[in-house]
């Protein structure tokens, strides 16, 4: 065997560990349920995505995406509440179907991995667009009116790409214009240039 067989043989072990699936575990509480995310892998945990499956006539879907703030480091655990109590009483429903990991490894579903790299990809020009509007003197008003105009027109697949990065992009711009209350238009802009560096500098590479 050569070296280079040898090598790429030896590091197939590491890069199984950390394209798996993190674990859940889900709990009722009261007024809502409790997930329990471990990251049972070698990498932080940057983004997944919690869904109920195949429960009939129910559907759930939490996308987290751990980029912008503190990722799950390898061996933790990340408690999240949620006020939905659906989740809570049908624990074995709930599954992680897609993970994706600091140094660009994913697991879960090959579609819903590609769904949270494009979802990505879509906050990551609404961070953009909003730098821009706000730079030019967009308020709150402003950034209101772009959020209204973020919402789904006619018959949609609620599942379907572009419900999902329009989903994700009005909760940003809404979440943005909630804080030009409370925070000057600078500290605003420093939060939105420090979520737009860490996105663009995430893995899988966002083209």
């Amino acid at each position: 065997m050569s070296l280079k067989t040898f090598a790429c043989v030896a590091m197939l072990p590491l890069f199984a560990v950390a394209a798996q699936l993190p674990e859940l575990r889900t709990e009722p509480i009261g007024g809502g349920s409790v997930f329990f995310v471990k990251n049972t892998a070698s990498q932080p945990l940057t983004g997944y995505l919690i869904e109920l499956v195949d429960y009939p006539g129910s559907s759930y879907s939490l996308w987290v995406d751990e980029i912008t703030s503190e990722p799950v480091a390898a061996g933790a655990e990340k408690r999240i509440q949620v006020t939905n109590m659906t989740a809570g009483a049908v624990p074995d429903y709930m599954k992680i179907q897609a993970a994706i990991y600091a140094d660009g490894s994913t697991a879960g579903v090959p579609e819903k991995v590609t769904q949270f790299i494009e979802r990505r990809k879509a906050v990551l020009a609404t961070t953009r667009e909003l730098i821009g509007r706000i730079e030019k003197g967009a308020a709150k008003a402003d950034l209101k009116q772009w959020a209204d105009s973020l919402q789904p027109v006619g018959k949609v697949r609620p599942n379907s790409q572009p419900v999902i990065n329009q989903a994700a992009a009005r909760s940003l711009v809404i979440e943005t214009a909630t804080k030009l209350d409370t925070r000057s238009k600078d500290q605003v802009l420093g939060a939105l240039r420090a979520s737009e560096k860490a996105l663009a500098a995430s893995k899988p590479v966002l083209n």
